[in-house]
C-alpha cells in the first residue's frame, strides 16, 4: 500500500480502470464519548450494485467507470446505538468532483478544504438529506488541524509507500471538530446537536476493485492522550501488509512503529462473516490492544466496531480510550445472494425507493 499525508494528493484523480473506486473518510467523536459520526464521500462506490453488475459485462462493452457511481454514506451513533444512517447513490449530473483543488459535491451535501488565517487546514463539511421513509439530516462541521506533513512517511517507506493498487492519504490524524447536527425523525423536530470533539480523516483510492488485491482488511484509529494510533492489517492474495504507528497529537511526526502485530479471537455475525475480537500492538515502550467488542455497523461483508482499546506502558498504569476499527471481506460484496438485503439499505436515489426504505420503522431495523 503506498502511503501518504499530503493536502496536494487529496483531490479527485481521474480513475479509467473498470473497477477504480475513491473515497474521502471523516470520522468524529464528541468530548463526552456520547456521539459518534461517521461521513464517506465516494467516487465509484464499490458497494454499488450497480457498478458491481456492469463490472461484469463482457469486455466487448463499455468498461464501468467510476464516475458514474457518486455516492455518499452518513451514520452517527449516540452511546454506541445508531441513531442515523443513510448510504445514497446519486446519477453522475447530481456529483461533482473537482479535480484542480478538494472540493466534492454529491446531492446536496458538500466537502471542501481550505487553509486558515491561522494557517490551519480546515475541511467544511455540509449534509442535508431527506430519507424516503421521513427521516431527515443536516449538519455543517468543520474538521480543523495543523497542515499534514509531506515528510510524514520517509523514515517508513518500504513495502508501506511502495506502488500499489491501493493507495492510502493520511491527512489528519488527528483534528479538532465542531459543528452542528439536527436529527428529524418523522416530522417530530428534535433539539439540534451542538458538537464539539475530535475527529480524523483519510483519502482512499483503487484502481481495481478490492477483491483483488486484498482477502480481508483490517484498520482503525484510536486517539490517546500523547498521540493517536493508526493501523491497517491488509491480508493480501500474496502474503499480509499490516503497519501500526503512533502519530503525534500535532500530526507532525510518527512517535513509533510497531514491531509486532497480533489478531486473536473470534467475531461470527449472523452471515457468517468472521472477524478477531482483538488486535494487540507492541512497540518500543508499550503495547496497545484494540477490543473489537461493539459492534456498530453489522453486515454480510463488513464490521464497524465502536473498540475499547488499552494502553500499557511498560511497568505503569494504563490508558482507556475507545475509537473506530473496521473489518471488510471485499470478495462478499459481490455475492448476489446477499444483494436483496443491501438493496434494503442501499438507495438510489434517482430511483423509486425499495419498499423497506419507504417505512422509517422498517428501514430502521436494517441499522
Amino acid at each position: 500500500m503506498k502511503i501518504t499525508s499530503s493536502l496536494q494528493e487529496d483531490i479527485s484523480v481521474k480513475k479509467t480502470d473498470t473497477g477504480s473506486y475513491e473515497w474521502w473518510y471523516f470520522d468524529a467523536r464528541d468530548h463526552k464519548g456520547e456521539y459518534q459520526i461517521v461521513v464517506i464521500f465516494y467516487e465509484g462506490c464499490p458497494f454499488s450494485s450497480k457498478y458491481i453488475r456492469n463490472q461484469d459485462k463482457q469486455p466487448d462493452q463499455p468498461a464501468a467507470k467510476a464516475d458514474r457511481y457518486p455516492a455518499i454514506s452518513i451514520s452517527v451513533y449516540k452511546n454506541g446505538k445508531t441513531i442515523y444512517y443513510s448510504m445514497s447513490e446519486y446519477a453522475p449530473s447530481d456529483a461533482s468532483f473537482h479535480r484542480d483543488m478538494v472540493s466534492v459535491k454529491i446531492g446536496e451535501h458538500t466537502m471542501e478544504a481550505l487553509i486558515d488565517e491561522n494557517d490551519q487546514l480546515v475541511y467544511s463539511i455540509r449534509l442535508n438529506e431527506v430519507l424516503p421513509g421521513g427521516d431527515r439530516i443536516s449538519a455543517m462541521l468543520r474538521f480543523s488541524s495543523p497542515k499534514p506533513n509531506p515528510d510524514l512517511w520517509k523514515e517508513v517507506r518500504g513495502e508501506h509507500s511502495a506502488n500499489s493498487a491501493h493507495k492510502w492519504n493520511l491527512v489528519q490524524p488527528l483534528a479538532n471538530v465542531k459543528g452542528v447536527l439536527s436529527l428529524n425523525r418523522n416530522d417530530n423536530f428534535e433539539k439540534p446537536i451542538i458538537f464539539e470533539g475530535v475527529g480524523y480523516h483519510d483519502h482512499n483510492i483503487g484502481s481495481e476493485p478490492m477483491r483483488k488485491s486484498f482477502d480481508d482488511w483490517y484498520w482503525g484509529r484510536i486517539h490517546f492522550n500523547e498521540f493517536t494510533l493508526v493501523y491497517y492489517v491488509m491480508n493480501k492474495h500474496d502474503g499480509q501488509d499490516y503497519g501500526a504507528w503512533l502519530i503525534s497529537i500535532d500530526n507532525q511526526k510518527i512517535t513509533d512503529v510497531s514491531a509486532n502485530i497480533r489478531i486473536d479471537g473470534e467475531n461470527v455475525n449472523a452471515f457468517g462473516l468472521s472477524s478477531a475480537r482483538r488486535l494487540v500492538f507492541e512497540f518500543s515502550k508499550l503495547s496497545i490492544t484494540v477490543l473489537c467488542n461493539q459492534i456498530i455497523d453489522n453486515g454480510p461483508f463488513y464490521m464497524r466496531f465502536k473498540s475499547e482499546a488499552r494502553l500499557r506502558y511498560h511497568g505503569k498504569d494504563e490508558e482507556i480510550s475507545f475509537g473506530l476499527s473496521e473489518y471488510i471481506k471485499p470478495r462478499r460484496i459481490h455475492y448476489r445472494i446477499f444483494w436483496p438485503m443491501v438493496h434494503m439499505r442501499y438507495r438510489y436515489a434517482a430511483d423509486k425507493p425499495h419498499w423497506v426504505q419507504r417505512s422509517a420503522m422498517l428501514y430502521r431495523w436494517t441499522w
